[in-house]
């Protein structure tokens, strides 16, 4: 034939006219391994009219030198390489892309969630081109190597690109590293299914260790400087004291030099008690301005800080407990009563002194605003704090408190169902420690702990009457010495206001429960201290009293007007005004809102598997190369070329007919194609 013609007379040495136009094609060498001859490869140069130039110019010369470093670059292994260590690139890209967002507010949620997909995907194409190009060394590989039918042919060779192919028997039993490679390639899609999982959004809290501009405390030491003869005003309201008070004074001024001039403490003023104790009361709760999460925290912020501050509270203990229990002393204070009183012994369940040695008003015969009818000079005692009254209660507790106790003395489980107690408080300056939370706009607050500095008035009171009778309040304590007169303005002014608050407290609790039929004659039962089914105490009932005299106390803060609420940052009275920057105070601010979270094993698990996955394709794959000495693939151009095999005719007629790529005998030359079984020459290797 023609064809078969030319090439013999190539080979032969003879040329024709018809051979000045013929050459052998360049990728027929190109196919060849680097380890085998290419004597079956010749190339003839074309005939160049006399007088050209053969000497191309320099742009063509470098264009020709970039494609023959192209062609080796296509050549060698780099690509797959190259492919391998950019997805690795990609993964960690992606890894420390959701590392970085991972506790950050969850701000263009989609546009980020876009973002790693991007990279998931991009990891994905990159492992998995370079898996499939370790595939094609792997199949070009087999059919050298081995005969298989055409239909076993096809599906080592399209096992990555056609899942048919893929569970093809035949070609998983011809090439099991290639359908383990192509498998890889099918399940790399997972790698974006799984890290997509990987970044979600919750909610999370931002903290933040800052300042607060508006946050107030309790300064009782400001009732020494504000005072009523002085009025003080803020944002053009008065502030307020705790107490009231009455003057030995004739005219509008105190003359200092005249000590038979002065004011001295007549009761509590009607906010304290009208405003802020009598609702405490009712409730046992602090009362809380609505506004002070708001002013504190700043809209949709959480905060909290750690306040220190002086104020009075008080201690109670437990004296006796149990029928005719012995009731110990309260320091050198003793209990005016004991259990006899109360029930099964006695028909009282519930019994309060408050009032032994109560400041009396008026404290002597006086006119009006507490000026005395007698001339001076007036009582030594008169105005002064002498003794402030212990607290003692003695009461019943039950073993059910949900249960119907005998309601009449002496009947039923009378004396089985009662166990009387006695406690003792006394008022103490105490040094607390509170930690407030805004939480959703809600104040609470939680004592962190309470340091005990000295009682309000530290005297013991003593049955014995003052001489001077004169007097209407002729109370006596010792040692007189502890005394707090009108004359130590600051000190008398501290006590007064620690004094206004702890009697509010004194008379709610003052009072008895007789039996039978409940006879409550006390305010102690408009109060949550009282059940309402049998009308005994709570339970933990000298806590409860201490708990709501702490309550009284917090409870200042809902009206900034009062003298004693400052600003936390340097003391001053605030009243009903906003601080700003001068007024700041550290707090502690949080913020619940949406957050990235990164499964961080989950993403590193799935691209620490994919990667190993796609190392081992590579180097099988370079295994692959070695051997064949070439970077192979499947290009339409590839495969044409080694198909030019004049007997592969035979494969149209003869459907189970075995094929191979080899050395084919070819018109009295080798040429590199595929081949029917016996007319291949294929190098032995062992089995993979």
């Amino acid at each position: 034939m023609k064809h078969e013609n030319n090439i013999l007379s190539i080979r032969s040495g003879k040329s024709s006219p018809e051979n000045n136009t013929f050459a052998i094609p360049m990728d027929e060498i190109k196919l060849l391994s680097s380890r085998e001859s290419e004597g079956d490869s010749a190339i003839q140069k074309s005939n160049i009219p006399k007088g050209t130039s053969q000497r191309p110019g320099p742009i063509k010369r470098w264009l020709r030198s970039r494609y023959e470093h192209f062609e080796v670059y296509k050549s060698k292994p780099w690509n797959m390489c190259l492919l391998l260590v950019l997805g690795t690139a990609f993964a960690l890209g992606h890894h420390l892309f959701y590392l970085m967002l991972d506790g950050k507010p969850a701000t263009d949620q989609s546009l980020m969630l876009r973002y790693g997909t991007i990279l998931a995907f991009c990891a994905k194409a990159s492992l998995s081109a370079a898996a499939a190009m370790a595939f094609q060394q792997r199949a070009w590989l087999v059919i050298r190597h081995k005969m298989a039918r055409i239909d076993t042919v096809d599906s080592i060779f399209t096992a990555n690109t056609d899942i048919f192919s893929l569970l093809t028997w035949s070609s998983m039993r011809k090439a099991k590293i290639g359908t383990l490679i192509a498998t890889y390639c099918w399940i790399t899609p997972l790698v974006v299914v799984f890290t997509s999982e990987t970044l979600y959004v919750m909610v999370g809290s931002r903290i933040e260790n800052g300042t607060c501009p508006n946050v107030r405390t309790l300064n009782f030491a400001n009732e020494k400087s504000v005072y009523w003869r002085t009025p003080t005003k803020i944002d053009n309201r008065f502030l307020t004291s705790v107490s009231l008070w009455n003057t030995t004074a004739s005219g509008d001024v105190i003359d200092s030099n005249d000590p038979s001039e002065f004011d001295y403490w007549t009761g509590s003023s009607q906010q304290w008690h009208g405003m802020i104790a009598s609702r405490v009361v009712l409730s046992n709760e602090p009362l809380i301005r609505k506004e002070t999460s708001q002013e504190v925290c700043s809209a949709r912020w959480n905060c909290s800080y750690v306040l220190s501050f002086i104020a009075p509270g008080y201690k109670c203990e437990e004296l006796a407990s149990g029928v005719n229990s012995e009731v110990r002393n309260l320091g050198q204070a003793t209990p005016p009563f004991n259990t006899s009183v109360l029930a099964p012994l006695g028909n009282k369940t519930y019994y309060a002194k408050t009032d032994l040695g109560e400041y009396r008003d008026p404290q002597i015969l006086s006119s009006i605003g507490g000026r005395p009818k007698q001339k001076p000079p007036y009582p030594k005692n008169l105005g002064a704090f002498r003794a402030e009254p212990i607290i003692w209660i003695g009461y019943c507790t039950v073993k059910d408190y949900s249960k119907p106790q005998p309601a009449e003395p002496g009947k039923g489980d009378w004396y089985e169902a009662y166990t009387p107690v006695i406690i003792g408080c006394e008022h103490y300056e105490i040094n607390y420690t509170i930690r407030f939370d805004y939480v959703g706009g809600v104040q609470s607050q939680k004592i962190l702990h309470r340091d005990y500095l000295r009682k309000v008035v530290n005297t013991t009171f003593t049955s014995k009457m003052d001489p001077d009778e004169r007097l209407k309040d002729r109370t006596m304590a010792v040692p007189e010495k502890n005394y707090v007169y009108p004359s130590d303005i600051g000190e008398y002014r501290l006590t007064a206001a620690y004094h206004s608050l702890g009697y509010t407290l004194r008379r709610t609790l003052n009072g008895t429960t007789t039996m039978p039929h409940y006879n409550i004659n006390s305010d102690i039962l408009i109060t949550p201290l009282i059940d309402r089914l049998n009308y005994l105490p709570v339970e933990n009932f000298r806590h409860a009293i201490m708990n709501m005299y702490e309550n009284m106390v917090l409870s200042l803060f809902s009206d900034p007007s009062f003298s004693v609420v400052s600003w936390a940052s340097n003391g001053k009275p605030s009243g009903p005004s906003k601080g700003g920057a001068e007024t700041a105070y550290p707090c502690r601010k949080e913020q619940y809102i949406n957050v990235f979270s990164y499964s961080q094993t989950q993403l590193l698990a799935v691209y620490a598997a994919s990667i190993a996955l796609a190392t081992a394709a590579v180097l099988l794959g370079l295994q692959a190369y070695r051997e064949e000495g070439r970077m192979r693939d499947m290009k339409p151009s590839s495969i044409i070329a080694a198909s030019r095999a004049s007997n592969l005719h035979e494969l149209g007629s003869k459907g189970d007919v075995r094929i191979g790529y080899g050395l084919v005998q070819e018109a009295g030359r080798s040429v590199r194609s595929f081949g029917v079984e016996g007319n291949v020459t294929q190098p032995q290797r062992q089995e993979t």
